[in-house]
């Protein structure tokens, strides 16, 4: 549709300037391919639905699975409303359906997003030291999104998540935690999954962020294969494609290469996920977002220079999670300044 071009054409042009941005990387305190950082001993003990060796293999490997992380009512009641959520990119070529702010349509994504296994995890992954000055804040959805994954649907590319679906600065705080669940049974073999690299987030695939970054009429994001075929070779070579019940979750940092597993055969039916991405609230917004205009329209908008602590609702919505922390003291009430002191 020319709605969905639209959207292509501004986050090619968006992604274009953000390339340009990325390559004075080196002066940032983070720097590319080292923005995950272990943390101490003590603090991969920290309390939550995930072990401590779970813990650390994420921060090794950069992406851990879960098994049945989300379970119980919660995940029954995903189940019950799965199908009913509509796309916004109608006449898209990799998913059937994709819905952004899915935690602002059903109360279960709500819930999901906030108050489940899957925020407990991402706080259990952020440690104090990573937050930026949010120390004792809660963590905050930068994006979520619903997809559903069908039979002729190629899925996206080898990527890491584009201006978007992850609308900060690259060197912000935290270890930028996204959490996708499976909400449908994956078989071995037969695609609709979810595929990843692990270790790909670290520096020596630079030159892979680099090759889905390239300038062009609409976004690179997905087209690692016939952008750059050695390097989707690479990354075939060591991926994981691993089979999934519903409530098995996926967690890995940002930074790493993942990509759809399209279906093998053309029949069958669509598999659904549903993917949360956390990060501290002192992360400086950058990228696109869709907000509702008074009218009740939504608009794009672009993100910059503003965090996500003094951001107010012409910039979108960015929940906390409610979540006891994982420390001794649970976390504080929202507040409407920053952490860090309004500094």
């Amino acid at each position: 549709s020319s709605h969905y071009r639209h959207i292509l054409a501004v986050l090619a042009a968006f992604a274009m300037e953000s390339t340009l941005k990325a390559d004075s990387c080196q002066l940032h305190e983070k720097q590319a391919g080292r923005e995950l950082k272990t943390p101490s001993a003590a603090e991969l003990l920290r309390k939550g639905p995930l072990t401590s060796q779970q813990v650390e293999e994420f921060y090794r490997d950069g992406v851990v699975l879960v098994r049945g992380l989300l379970h119980g009512e919660m995940l029954q009641r995903a189940l019950q409303v799965r199908s009913s959520l509509g796309t916004m990119m109608p006449g898209s070529e990799t998913y059937g359906t994709v819905a952004t702010e899915a935690w602002n349509q059903h109360s279960i994504f709500e819930d999901l997003a906030l108050r489940s296994p899957l925020a407990a995890a991402a706080e259990q992954l952020t440690p104090a030291a990573e937050r930026g000055g949010a120390h004792g804040k809660p963590l905050r959805v930068l994006r979520d999104g619903f997809f559903s994954l069908a039979p002729g649907k190629k899925g996206c590319g080898w990527h890491v998540d584009d201006a978007f679906f992850w609308p900060s600065k690259r060197d912000g705080p935290g270890p930028g935690v996204n959490v996708w669940v499976a909400l449908d049974t994956v078989e071995e073999g037969a695609g609709g999954g979810l595929a990843y690299a692990p270790g790909s987030h670290l520096a020596e695939f630079l030159p892979h962020r680099a090759v889905i970054r390239q300038a062009g009429p609409v976004p690179q994001t997905c087209e690692m294969e016939k952008l750059s075929p050695e390097c989707h070779a690479r990354l075939e070579a060591m991926k994981k494609c691993p089979a999934l019940q519903p409530g098995d979750a996926i967690i890995h940092t940002r930074f790493l290469f993942h990509r759809g597993d399209p279906f093998v055969k053309p029949q069958g039916e669509a598999i659904a996920r549903y993917s949360v991405r956390y990060v501290p609230e002192t992360c400086e917004l950058e990228g696109m977002n869709f907000v509702k205009t008074p009218e009740g329209e939504k608009k794009m908008t672009s993100l910059s220079g503003i965090r996500i602590c003094d951001a107010g609702p012409e910039h979108g919505h960015f929940p906390p999670t409610q979540i006891q922390g994982s420390g001794e003291q649970p976390f504080e009430e929202q507040t409407t300044t920053c952490a860090c002191g309004g500094a």
